[in-house]
């Protein structure tokens, strides 16, 4: 979901686009907890009645940013054939600015919420666990997509704040190609 906070009409799509954006960027910088109805609607140039009009509640707001994102199939693919291959593609991309990272800070900040944290966890699996394992099919299916999941995530917030691995064109194909063994051996049946 695109979020860029350009002056916008004055209709229902574009006020609750600017309230779901508003609400996705202050998520990503602070917990749950710390976020208030108002200052979504501040940042999106909205009134606060309105959050609720289009949302019903903060946890029903943030149970609709957290669904909003792209789901890991969208991007990676629904084929389980050449999906080591196509992640270390991903992951290992010179041309890569940097993966965005709103979702994944919206997770890390609020998952230990009481309130929001067992909407994370539903949105994780509903996006990326439950989708992968679909695609990975066979017996634990589930577990290997988590499996999946987790080096992804460890590997993606790795990069964030180290920076790419290396600059040096042979050592990022030796690195990328070992990455593409360990996704094989972790979605591969136990």
């Amino acid at each position: 979901m695109k979020c860029s906070q350009p002056i916008r009409r004055r209709d229902a799509a574009s006020t609750k686009n600017a309230i779901l954006c508003a609400a996705r960027t202050l998520f990503a910088r602070d917990s749950y907890e710390n976020v208030g109805i108002r200052e979504i609607a501040s940042l999106a140039g909205a009134d606060a009645a309105l959050v609720s009009r289009y949302f019903g509640s903060k946890e029903e707001l943030f149970a609709a940013v957290m669904n909003s994102g792209e789901r890991g199939v969208d991007v990676i693919g629904n084929e389980l054939e050449g999906l080591p291959e196509r992640v270390g593609e991903l992951m290992f991309d010179p041309d890569d600015d940097g993966k965005p990272m709103e979702d994944i800070l919206v997770m890390l900040h609020s998952g230990n919420s009481p309130i929001a944290g067992p909407i994370v966890r539903a949105s994780i699996d509903d996006r990326f666990h439950e989708p992968f394992a679909v695609v990975i099919g066979g017996e634990h299916a589930k577990e290997r997509s988590q499996l999946f999941g987790s080096i992804l995530l460890g590997m993606s917030i790795s990069q964030h704040i180290s920076g790419k691995l290396t600059d040096d064109p042979e050592l990022r194909e030796k690195m990328k190609q070992r990455f593409t063994e360990i996704i094989r051996l972790a979605v591969k049946p136990l």
